[in-house]
């Protein structure tokens, strides 16, 4: 078993994981700005020497150099200090001229390209780094000039450092971050507390509690919205079940009441009519196998998805169910015939599909009269399978209600009062539906079919003694 964790902690330690990157991001962005600053301000320098060096040379026609420097920037180039120095190369890399303030020549460092100025950079270490920048004359010279001061790392750092004390308005903000974090998804997470004390409410006493969605973040709803789907179908099954329990028990009460009866009859006058217990026995049997048969078929409707269920024959399935009541139908003396094409294919179960048909063959037998057609049109729309019997049928107005369970419209009739409610679970558990047709014994039902015919069906005449 997983063990639980806290919203509240994941969310504060992701904020400040999220906070603390942010926070060395900046720094480090930070520092990269000043760097460049630093090389910048440097670049700018060196460039603005050289261009000032390159318009002051001067090359006579034996090749001498001079630079007609101002009295100022020969001065700058005389200090002993070596802050500004220069060195002039030719197209050999020999030194041809440097400033005053070098005992030495600046080290080579070659111009690449076309543009006349090289890029910034760093000579010697230390105290003798110096900053250097190459620029090319027009007439193939090579001048290096050089600054010396501090390292630019140590001025880096130390600009960095001297800026970055700013940063210390962020210290208070990070010691107070996490307490905010904390009392922000405190608050955030306040109305699903409130929610939860709503589902707990939910119970046998009380099924038709739902959670509101008053006040819960977006993110939540739809979590909330299929716990209440889900309660929803929990409260229909829960009902399903109580009220199916009730009817078995009132209807089992009655034969129940008159068997201990005769049992106790008998045991007074030591005689006991066996037929007419076995008869009973068998009506009790019949109503439970039929109260189970119809929960299960009730089960499969709300967990089962009838787009998965595989394919059936329907008109087999017709020709196995009619061949179950044949000898029902032989002792009472009444015809059965069986109008199908060969194949008609649906997806679906089977055995519910069969206990469907006999169920209204057997409701035709017990209440109908004369000739029962079993019939199935296939069309476009789907299915349509008809049973007809040649009774009185349904009286108008009350068409719906013999399909309710236990519901009878001849209290002396055989029979529980739960096939026609099998019936109509089974067709819509196919997505279908089942009526009767007013004024006779015609009952039709009605199924989608998902399974294209392969090839034109012929129909197939069946009665009860051979095909006709």
């Amino acid at each position: 078993m997983r063990g639980t964790h806290s919203l509240r902690v994941r969310l504060l330690g992701g904020m400040l994981v999220v906070f603390t990157l942010g926070l060395a991001a900046s720094l480090a962005s930070y520092r990269y700005q000043v760097d460049n600053i630093v090389k910048d301000v440097r670049g700018r320098t060196l460039e603005a020497q050289a261009r000032e060096l390159l318009a002051a040379l001067q090359v006579s026609a034996d090749g001498h150099i001079e630079l007609g420097l101002s009295e100022s920037w020969q001065q700058v180039y005389a200090e002993p200090s070596r802050q500004f120095s220069y060195t002039i190369f030719d197209q050999a890399h020999r030194p041809l001229a440097r400033s005053r303030n070098l005992a030495t020549p600046l080290p080579y460092v070659p111009v690449a390209g076309t543009s006349p100025l090289g890029p910034v950079e760093f000579v010697g270490v230390g105290a003798k780094r110096k900053t250097v920048l190459a620029a090319k004359s027009p007439e193939g010279y090579v001048l290096v000039v050089a600054r010396a001061g501090s390292d630019p790392d140590i001025l880096i750092d130390s600009l960095f450092e001297e800026d970055s004390e700013r940063l210390l308005v962020l210290a208070p903000l990070a010691v107070l971050a996490p307490l905010l974090i904390w009392m922000i998804s405190g608050w955030s997470l306040r109305p699903i507390a409130r929610k939860s004390r709503e589902a707990a409410l939910v119970g046998p006493g009380r099924p038709d509690i739902r959670i509101s969605l008053d006040g819960l973040p977006r993110e939540i709803q739809p979590l909330v919205e299929a716990a209440n789907g889900a309660l929803d179908r929990l409260s229909s099954a829960y009902s399903t079940e109580r009220r199916l329990t009730a009817n078995a028990a009132h209807e089992l009460r009655t034969p129940l009441a008159v068997l201990n009866l005769r049992l106790q009859r008998a045991r007074l006058t030591g005689t006991i009519d066996w037929p007419v217990v076995e008869g009973e026995l068998a009506q009790m049997t019949r109503l439970v196998d039929q109260l189970l048969d119809l929960a299960r078929k009730e089960s499969v409707s709300r967990e089962g998805d009838i787009e998965q269920a595989p394919v059936v024959n329907l008109s087999r399935t017709v020709r196995e169910a009619a061949a179950m009541v044949v000898p029902l139908m032989e002792a009472q003396e009444r015809p059965l015939i069986v109008d199908v094409p060969d194949v008609v294919l649906l997806r679906g179960s089977a055995d519910d599909l069969r206990d469907m048909i006999r169920n209204l063959l057997d409701n035709a037998l017990i209440h109908g009269r004369g000739t029962v057609i079993a019939r199935i049109h296939h069309g476009d729309g789907g299915v349509t399978i008809e049973v007809i019997d040649e009774g009185p049928g349904v009286p108008s107005g009350q068409e719906e209600l013999v399909f309710e369970r236990f519901r009878k419209l001849n209290a002396e009739s055989p029979g529980s009062g739960l096939g026609l409610a099998i019936v109509r679970q089974v067709a819509r558990t196919h997505i279908g539906d089942a009526r009767f047709v007013a004024g006779r014994g015609h009952v039709v039902l009605t199924l989608p079919t998902t399974v294209p015919p392969a090839a034109p069906a012929r129909r197939k005449r069946i009665g009860m003694n051979g095909g006709d």
